[in-house]
């Protein structure tokens, strides 16, 4: 199936030149671009199909994508958010990531990188890449003898086990069969970690992990 991408940046030059190289992959399509995110809104409010990914700036005119994706996660959740910025300092990070995120690519990062990450994320649900290095975060996790906490939550080592899986590019069913459950009990492993740290989606699930040092690197 062909990944429908939006595409959300305030320099035409930019799209201009992401579209050409990104459509050379026959499995991926630009069916929206705008140049910022009130644009966005009213292109979304008229098309009959939504797009998979959209790729998302930060400084815009108008709407920029710090509201832009308040927006999206309220109006739009189905679609996954991919920030592409210059802006990539850990609390900008961090914040989008929050927000809703699929992941965060500097606008520095070289042509196959982008390709990568929209692949990635169209998988796996989320593509975190190599912003994230091991100082960027400080160790503040705590080892149990059964299963782990992250601050004062505790992680069953199954849960354990899922972190670890949801920070590769497995799919969900490919989790499952990994771990010989059925898909619902991964999806029951997501939501009950999501309902703990209070997060909504897998790339802000790696954060944690790597944050608090329960995976030591990412497979994408």
């Amino acid at each position: 199936m062909t990944i429908q991408l939006g595409l959300v940046d305030d320099h035409i030059i930019t799209r201009t030149g992401l579209k050409t190289y990104i459509e050379l992959n026959k499995d991926i399509k630009v069916s929206l671009e705008a140049g910022n995110g009130k644009e966005l809104f009213q292109l979304l409010a008229k098309t009959s199909t939504l797009p998979d990914i959209i790729l998302l700036d930060i400084s815009m005119p108008k709407m920029n994508g710090f509201e832009a994706i308040s927006v999206l996660q309220e109006k739009y959740a189905s679609i996954k958010v991919l920030i592409f910025s210059m802006i990539i300092e850990e609390d900008t990070v961090m914040h989008m990531i929050r927000r809703g995120a699929c992941g965060f690519i500097s606008k520095s990062s070289d042509p196959e990188i982008i390709l990568k990450a929209i692949l990635t994320v169209a998988k796996a649900g989320y593509y975190i890449g190599n912003l994230t290095k091991k100082e960027f975060f400080r160790r503040d996790f705590i080892r149990a003898g059964s299963g782990t906490f992250i601050g004062n939550h505790h992680i069953t080592p199954k849960e354990l086990e899922f972190i670890r899986l949801a920070s590769s590019n497995l799919s969900y069913q490919e989790i499952a069969e990994y771990m010989k459950v059925s898909y619902k009990t991964v999806e029951n492993y997501r939501d009950s970690l999501f309902h703990k740290l209070e997060i909504k989606n897998r790339a802000a699930l790696v954060y944690y992990a790597f944050k608090s040092g329960l995976i030591d690197g990412f497979s994408n």
